[in-house]
């Protein structure tokens, strides 16, 4: 067996689906099911069976799924230690970023990163915060660029605070926002409460979208073509034309959304983590100030 072994149990694992494991590790599916054969091979045990619903694992497939976890871990260490002793700035940079921070904001600066720095390969994990919050503590990636407000006992830093507003094609008074279609959007929990809140002490009973989307772009979409208002983060309204409102909450604070940089103190050793993180607080400064 062997680290691309390891890649695709624990993408099985992950996923508990032939199919997505195999469009996400760009493989055909009966190479993917050939490669599970051997892997069952060579460790004389059954680890999978199929089934309507996707794959399950047997007792000794979980069981060894630790051991290519920590296996995983120690290569990528390996290699790290090696770039870390090497003169030259490169080796690989995982990041996992939001889903919204690596649709607006990423590209912008990983150009500048990669043009610098071409030796360094990047693999970019886009996800949803709360799940980028699991895999860094489990150095799946070596920088989370995640929005909200989570624990973390290591390396953290504040990228950028954005207003939350609202957003309409025309400005509305309170009165007319309650006579008027109201477009909700998919969010974390904790961002879905507060805009429940604001909702409740500023239109007057509890958020209840007529029209519900799974994404901001398609919230932003409806709102253009005047179809109703929506509350969005700033992040997403940099080409928006019509009307938009900063928010406050009733005690008179800013309604707002911060975004961090997390990153374990053993990985900001390593060159290529450390001057991502610098890119990415150096370039944040510079977009403020301009």
């Amino acid at each position: 067996m062997d680290e691309k072994d390891f890649e695709i149990i624990l993408s099985l694992f992950e996923l508990k689906n032939i199919t997505k494991t195999s469009e996400k590790l760009f493989m055909t599916q009966p190479a993917l099911t050939s490669r599970i054969k051997k892997i069952e091979e060579d460790l004389g045990a059954p680890i999978l069976l199929r089934s309507k619903k996707g794959v399950i694992f047997t007792p000794i497939g979980e069981s060894i799924i630790p051991y290519m976890r920590d296996m995983t871990a120690n290569m990528r260490q390996m290699r790290d230690h090696v770039c870390i002793n090497h003169d030259s700035v490169e080796g690989t940079l995982r990041i996992g970023a939001s889903v919204n921070f690596a649709r607006y904001k990423l590209p912008q600066y990983l150009k500048k990163y990669l043009h610098d720095f071409p030796k360094v390969d990047v693999n970019i994990l886009t996800e949803k915060s709360v799940t980028l919050h699991k895999l860094i503590q489990r150095n799946e990636i070596s920088v989370a660029v995640l929005r909200g407000e989570f624990k973390w006992d290591e390396g953290k830093k504040r990228l950028s605070t954005e207003p939350i507003c609202l957003v309409s094609q025309e400005k509305l008074s309170r009165e007319q926002l309650r006579d008027t279609l109201y477009i909700g959007h998919k969010s974390d929990s904790v961002l879905q409460g507060q805009i429940n809140d604001w909702y409740r002490n500023n239109i007057g009973s509890e958020e209840k979208a007529k029209i519900w989307v799974d994404s901001i772009d398609a919230c932003l979409a409806l709102v253009r073509n005047g179809i109703g208002w929506a509350i969005l983060p700033e992040i997403c309204l940099e080409k928006f034309t019509g009307y938009r409102e900063n928010l406050y909450f009733a005690d008179g604070s800013p309604f707002v959304r911060n975004t961090y940089i997390f990153y374990k103190h053993a990985y900001i050793d390593l060159p290529q983590v450390d001057l991502f993180i610098r890119y990415l607080m150096d370039m944040e400064i510079d977009s403020v100030d301009a």
